[in-house]
């Protein structure tokens, strides 16, 4: 079945404090809950470094020096609600971490379908306020350890 090509689609943003590090681990009854719905401009960079070997001159082939940490940019109309996340420093941390998870509704292949991106261990390195008239909106900035996605399957949706 193909899929149809859209421009945007609004997505549901989910949290779920993180415990420790390097995937998508959480405690026993870990707070969770429904950020808020995102606005036309979600992004996000997942950047693999390389490096170009050349022998005699001409390159032979590429060599993987490392990733960088992902970085995912949102916006939501602003409200006062007690899901936007306030995580404590879990167990096996140094930061205030959560998981996040943006799911993107397609109705018209299932009612409860998505396609679903995850960000694990992340810390909010920007957050910002403001006004348009369609409403009062907040806009992050958040670090992740990783990325996943687009997926089929979420873990909070």
């Amino acid at each position: 079945m193909s899929r149809e090509a859209r421009i945007w689609r609004e997505g549901e943003l989910r949290w779920v404090q993180a415990s420790g590090t390097g995937d998508w681990k959480t405690a026993a009854a870990a707070a969770t809950g429904l950020w808020g719905y995102v606005r036309a401009g979600f992004a996000f960079d997942d950047t693999w470094n390389y490096v170009t070997v050349s022998d005699r001159g001409l390159p032979k082939h590429h060599k993987f020096q490392g990733r960088e940490a992902p970085e995912v940019t949102f916006e939501t109309l602003f409200g006062i609600t007690a899901d936007i996340p306030n995580p404590a420093t879990s167990s096996g941390v140094s930061t205030p971490q959560v998981h996040l998870e943006i799911k993107m509704r397609e109705e018209e292949v299932a009612t409860a379908s998505g396609i679903y991106y995850q960000f694990t261990n992340c810390v909010k390195v920007r957050q910002g306020f403001g006004e348009s008239e369609d409403g009062n909106t907040m806009a992050y900035t958040f670090r992740a350890l990783s990325a996943n996605g687009p997926t089929g399957s979420g873990y909070l949706a």
